[in-house]
């Protein structure tokens, strides 16, 4: 043995090849195997002839060990076999080698992430590939993603509710004024108590409360504070306010906003008509309300709608139904608007009438109608509250004091003793009797118009009444 060949700490075997042969490959293997999640060993035509994991989840999810015998190529999806072509004819003395990311392509349709650099073996054309398993970093990427998204969703939800929060603040014809707890200073003032102040609003902002309303009236502001602070609220107080003819009602309530504490004072004007505001306030609720309303004139044509009407027959702009007939949007035919009008004359007042709403796209909506006739400035008026009900089950209409649900009821009785197709053919006939009666109630028992509300001919209609019993078929005779 030359003796120079163990001379310092950098000393090798003279006959490194020679000596390392026996168990190299063996070493190799299992350092392959132990070091990496996955090692799969393939020959110079691409195929998998060994394959190595740590852990139980390949061996239980994945099934890598039938990848053995089959091309490495063909078990990754489209995008990753250019990665695979790469690392199989990677320079057999590279540098540095790269980290390639592939997906595998699983039963079930999920994607199994690896990421793999290549070393070559002993053999010719043999390449061992090294991989790490990125599934707990593809999922960790995914919640990253699903909580940006939340937050997301959340910054947009806060955005809403902020601008509809500014939106009523502005448009409030009460006077409000945000005041800050620990120093009573005014953070934000909407336009109805700028205007009873007489100063803009960016004057008053950031000035005391006190300060505002001048010295005069400071003492009441500050003891109005005070009990707020103490009991929540306070009761309405009266003051004057600086260059105003009439007095005012200041009101103060505390909320919390955090740890910070916040004082919403109230101001208004005590001499304006009540009935005035409640009218401005009835209609502005009117317009915002949920369900369809419609004000019509003693011809049936319409004088005004709200947002949710246009809503429901699809118009462009609230004023686009003025001065148009009633029947172009309710009902299902003219006779069934006719009867409800013609019930409205006499009773004064219609509840929860089951029609439909066509918009001016003929798009068809079940809605339930509510109305009422009142005396207005030039003849009577019709107000028409219009729900749509859309899937919702709708209640049978009662005859006689006998319910519908109370026959269905009975009905689910016979279920396991009479066959379906009995009870099938024994609710149809309920219902069309139902149906068939309803309609000559409406109608006063015009049957003709009955025919029409039902999509009948009057033939049709008088068989049905016949088989199943209902009203005089045949003139009584004279006596």
């Amino acid at each position: 043995m030359d003796t120079k060949a163990t001379e310092g700490p950098n000393a090798q075997f003279r006959s490194r090849d020679v000596a390392l042969s026996a168990f190299i490959d063996e070493m190799a293997a299992d350092l392959a195997a132990n070091a990496a999640d996955l090692a799969l060993l393939v020959d110079h035509r691409g195929v998998i002839r060994d394959a190595a994991y740590s852990g139980d989840e390949f061996a239980d999810e994945d099934a890598v060990d039938s990848w053995i015998g089959r091309k490495w190529i063909e078990l990754v999806q489209d995008d990753s076999r250019d990665k695979i072509s790469a690392l199989l004819n990677a320079p057999a003395h590279a540098g540095k080698r790269r980290w390639r990311h592939v997906n595998h392509a699983q039963p079930g349709g999920h994607d199994l992430p690896v990421r793999y650099f290549t070393l070559p073996t002993g053999r010719e054309g043999w390449t061992l590939a090294i991989g790490r398993d990125l599934r707990a970093a593809a999922r960790m990427q995914k919640r990253l993603i699903e909580a940006q998204r939340a937050m997301e969703q959340d910054y947009a939800r806060v955005r809403e509710a902020e601008t509809r929060f500014r939106l009523l603040f502005q448009l409030s014809s009460e006077g409000v004024i945000i005041v800050e707890g620990a120093s009573s200073k005014v953070t934000d003032v909407n336009a109805a108590a700028a205007r009873l102040l007489g100063r803009p609003a960016q004057r008053l902002e950031g000035r005391t409360l006190d300060g505002v309303f001048g010295p005069a009236r400071s003492e009441a502001v500050r003891e109005t504070l005070a009990v707020a602070r103490k009991t929540g609220r306070t009761e309405r107080v009266e003051l004057t306010l600086e260059g105003a003819h009439q007095p005012c009602q200041l009101s103060a309530s505390i909320y919390r906003q955090g740890r910070d504490v916040h004082y919403l004072v109230r101001i208004a004007e005590m001499n304006a008509p009540a009935a005035a505001q409640s009218g401005a306030s009835l209609a502005r609720l009117a317009a915002i309300l949920p369900d369809g309303l419609v004000l019509t004139g003693e011809d049936g044509k319409i004088l005004s709608v709200n947002e949710a009407f246009a809503d429901i027959v699809q118009l462009s702009d609230v004023k686009a139904a003025a001065g148009t007939p009633v029947e172009t949007y309710l009902g299902r035919t003219e006779t069934e608007v006719n009867v409800l009008m013609a019930n409205l004359r006499e009773h004064g007042v219609i509840r929860n009438f089951a029609t439909m709403v066509r918009s001016q796209h003929d798009l068809r909506e079940p809605v339930e109608v509510s109305a009422v006739a009142a005396p207005g400035p030039s003849g009577t008026v019709y107000g028409f509250s219009i729900r749509p009900v859309g899937r919702r089950l709708v209640a049978g209409r009662r005859e006689s004091g006998a319910a519908m649900p109370a026959s269905v009821d009975q009905l689910t009785d016979l279920v396991g003793r009479v066959a379906l197709k009995d009870i099938v053919r024994e609710s149809t006939d309920m219902i069309e009797q139902s149906c068939i009666e309803a309609a000559l109630a409406l109608t006063n028992d015009n049957r003709a118009s009955a025919a029409e509300i039902l999509g009948l001919s009057r033939q049709s209609l008088y068989a049905k009444m016949h088989r199943h019993k209902i009203g005089e078929l045949t003139p009584k005779p004279e006596h």
